[in-house]
């Protein structure tokens, strides 16, 4: 899996542009919206992350956009077909303004590098690095883990089988900060629908070792809303796992220290 799906997504809260290009000539076009939203948020401190095969996980440009920002001017905006955004291709590691193919920058030092932006410190400091260097092998843990838990329930929410990758999210059992040595077991994962990932992370629900789900029994200051959802889940069965089963010790962890009894 390409890891640039590992980097946090403007539209997720994160500091990353991130488009897929045209597998012949990495064509990709860039919304002025989204430029200005994230210049607003970030100032210069976002990055423009250009993916191509989802298959092959190094086949991505993370390009700090201060490296391209005297490029993303309204002179530059494509005209005709696709106004008001810029577009661009990539060739033999020169990103190439459409409208001006003189106007380029070499980007060869970004190809499938995972840099971080969203810091002030200046990259010489070696407390900087080290500490650099732990996110990205972070960052490159959870994308093996969100992989290996989506995979093994079939690229599907275990409940709903919502398949919407961008809405599904693999769900620690035991939290990734209660126990170090869980966080990358696949059996400790549940793909999730967001929004119930959201209930099963604040322990508004549960799982038994036959995997159904459980709600919390004390709902007197719950919403009458919450309450239909959590009824609605009630009694549900997962899915079955395609390649691990989860771990039952997990799943007891979760009932004891997480879920709302």
């Amino acid at each position: 899996m390409n890891r640039a799906f590992g980097l946090k997504n403007w539209f997720d809260g994160g500091n990353n542009y991130v488009l897929k290009a045209t597998a012949d000539n990495k064509w990709s076009g860039f919304q002025g919206t989204v430029i200005t939203k994230l210049t607003a948020s970030f100032g210069d401190n976002f990055n423009i992350v250009i993916w191509t095969d989802e298959q092959n996980e190094s086949d991505y440009y993370c390009i700090p956009f201060k490296v391209l920002k005297h490029l993303f001017v309204d002179e530059h905006k494509t005209t005709g077909k696709y106004p008001k955004r810029w577009t661009a291709v990539i060739l033999n590691h020169r990103f190439l303004m459409h409208s001006n193919s003189e106007l380029s920058v070499d980007i060869s030092s970004y190809h499938s590098l995972p840099l971080i932006q969203q810091t002030t410190f200046d990259i010489a400091d070696d407390f900087f690095i080290e500490n650099a260097k732990a996110e990205i092998n972070i960052r490159l843990r959870q994308s093996k883990f969100r992989n290996g838990v989506l995979k093994n329930f079939d690229n599907k929410c275990a409940l709903t089988e919502i398949s919407e990758q961008s809405l599904l999210t693999a769900s620690h059992i035991v939290p990734w900060s209660h126990n170090k040595d869980y966080r990358g077991d696949i059996a400790n994962g549940i793909c999730l629908y967001i929004e119930i990932d959201a209930l099963f992370d604040k322990g508004y629900i549960s799982f038994t070792d036959n995997l159904k789900v459980i709600v919390a029994s004390d709902q007197s200051r719950f919403s009458k809303q919450l309450k239909v959802r959590l009824e609605q889940l009630n009694g549900k069965k997962l899915n079955p796992t395609k390649n691990k089963e989860l771990n039952k010790e997990y799943l007891d962890y979760h009932r004891a220290k997480i879920f709302k009894q």
